[in-house]
């Protein structure tokens, strides 16, 4: 969840506001990320899609998990992905979706993240959003065998693997580009 800027403290007789010291500039960047990502997954309901195939789209708000893949720590990451799989799922097609989304958003998140930090030497920003995207494809369409108890959806991966891999180069082009102008802007410089 959020940090948030209070917790409080059970005492003898009643509760203690305590301010904790924390990086304000650092949470509010994550605030403006989740807000900025559940308004993408929104505003991408409402576009269509060249191509009539169920499923595909084009995941416009990975190009913020990258953002937050490359400055922040995997728990603000995670805190951004799963904040905008919840929110998203209750104000669009319902609770329903939120296994499919979450599985999605979380493990593709973490492959890119593990990808961003391990092995940046052998992938570009292009090639982890790739990554993330066939890793949340699989993902979904192991949720969605599991639901449905059929592996005969497995059948539906080379579309979606094709599709993956252009929304990924896409998603990754603009995140590549956008994190350049982050760093040429010094934005993040005191919260890494």
């Amino acid at each position: 969840m959020v940090q948030f800027v209070a917790y409080y403290r059970f005492l003898n007789r009643g509760i203690v506001k305590r301010i904790r010291v924390m990086n304000k500039k650092k949470d509010a960047i994550i605030i403006i990320l989740i807000c900025n990502a559940i308004l993408i997954s929104l505003l991408e309901l409402i576009i269509p899609v060249p191509i009539p195939v169920p499923g595909v789209k084009l995941g416009l708000a990975s190009i913020i998990t990258i953002i937050a893949i490359a400055f922040l720590d995997f728990k603000d990451v995670m805190t951004i992905v799963i904040l905008r799989c919840l929110v998203v799922a209750i104000l669009s097609k319902g609770i329903t979706v939120l296994p499919f989304s979450l599985t999605g958003g979380v493990l593709s998140a973490t492959a890119m993240w593990l990808l961003y930090r391990k092995l940046a030497r052998w992938f570009s920003i292009k090639g982890i959003s790739v990554v993330g995207a066939i890793v949340h494809n699989t993902a979904q369409l192991g949720v969605a065998s599991l639901i449905l108890g059929e592996s005969v959806i497995f059948y539906y991966i080379p579309i979606l693997l094709i599709s993956a891999v252009v929304t990924g180069l896409i998603t990754g082009t603009i995140g590549e580009l956008t994190i350049g102008e982050i760093q040429k802007r010094g934005i993040f410089k005191e919260i890494i």
